[in-house]
């Protein structure tokens, strides 16, 4: 059976809203095995059509086998992350998130993205909460390389942004679960002026994914969810940027 993370970043842009709605809930449902079709219609108010044809966009020809592929994975990280203790389980938590997110990154989108960067005019770096620790770190490594850039954190700041982008700027958007409404709201008004935006987000997240120009996508498992998830979005424009000063032969 394939990898059911992978079949889901691979096909999540075939799903219509409504199918990702469903995708979305069956992510955060804790016990998998015990989730039936009306737990999703009861929520959802979507049809068996619509949750069957979820599960068919990502190569799935039932809503059982679609289940079995989540509890097939589970079975896999228990068997290789045995109890443990507190300590152990921490790092070996981070060790799979770490390889989760690494397995999800797709080279040619890395390269777009690092273009999209190396070209642009200015480049706005955004992030809120325990994001914006990333978005500030990543914006000093682009300043390092010799591009225009700036850290956006505050949120009166970030909603000014829409009045000064072209289609010549990029807005890099860090953020644990592209739901925030207010920074959506506020790509979706410099998408207007024809600004790329790249986001760095959730597997799971939905709304800022399906606004960017480009995406990569980082994984999170376990408690203390968004420090780890921070962590991959660290992980993650370390990678970016390492990838990008290969491309700018000035860089020092």
């Amino acid at each position: 059976m394939s990898d059911i993370y992978k079949d889901i970043n691979s096909n999540y842009e075939r799903l219509s809203e409504a199918e990702r709605g469903v995708i979305d809930f069956i992510l955060k449902f804790e016990k998998i095995e015990e989730l039936k079709l009306k737990n999703i219609k009861e929520v959802l108010y979507v049809s068996n059509a619509t949750i069957i044809r979820a599960c068919k966009k990502l190569n799935y020809a039932t809503f059982s086998e679609l289940k079995a592929a989540f509890v097939q994975s589970r079975e896999e990280r228990q068997r290789s992350y045995p109890v443990a203790s507190n300590f152990v389980r921490v790092l070996e938590d981070i060790k799979k998130d770490t390889l989760t997110t690494l397995e999800l990154i797709d080279e040619n989108n890395v390269d777009q993205i690092c273009n999209c960067l190396i070209n642009a005019r200015r480049i706005f770096c955004v992030g809120t909460g325990s994001s914006s620790q990333v978005a500030t770190e990543f914006n000093r490594k682009l300043k390092l390389s010799g591009l225009w850039t700036n850290d956006y954190s505050d949120k009166f700041l970030i909603e000014c942004i829409p009045q000064m982008s072209t289609d010549q700027d990029v807005v890099i958007v860090f953020s644990l679960s592209g739901q925030v409404d207010e920074i959506n709201e506020t790509m979706i008004k410099a998408k207007c002026n024809r600004t790329k935006i790249i986001s760095i987000t959730n597997v799971a997240a939905n709304k800022l994914r399906a606004i960017s120009t480009y995406s990569l996508l980082t994984s999170s498992s376990g408690d203390q969810k968004k420090i780890r998830s921070r962590l991959m979005l660290h992980v993650m424009s370390t990678l970016i940027f390492e990838k990008l000063i290969t491309k700018v032969p000035s860089y020092d």
